[in-house]
């Protein structure tokens, strides 16, 4: 056997491989059990959890603002036209 049958031999198994692997791949990434990735609160800054409680005392409801009703615009006549 020459060079350049043994060269196109393993070109062609080498690129089987390639195939096969992209596959593999493909279809394990495709397929994969997304699991959630779950976060610390704490990790990302520091908190004391104790929330302080403030009184307020009796205050009066705010009073609503009053709605004006305002009176429809007129409409205007169209302007008749003269006759010849």
């Amino acid at each position: 056997m020459d060079f350049k049958k043994i060269a196109k031999i393993i070109a062609c198994i080498a690129a089987l491989c390639a195939i096969a692997a992209a596959a593999y791949f493909a279809i394990k990434k495709l397929t994969a059990k997304d699991e959630p990735e779950y976060f610390d609160d704490n990790d990302f800054f520091e908190c004391d959890n104790e929330l302080e409680i403030i009184e307020v005392a009796n205050e009066a409801p705010a009073e609503e603002p009053k709605e004006e009703k305002k009176p429809a615009p007129k409409k205007k006549a169209a302007p008749k036209k003269k006759a010849e």
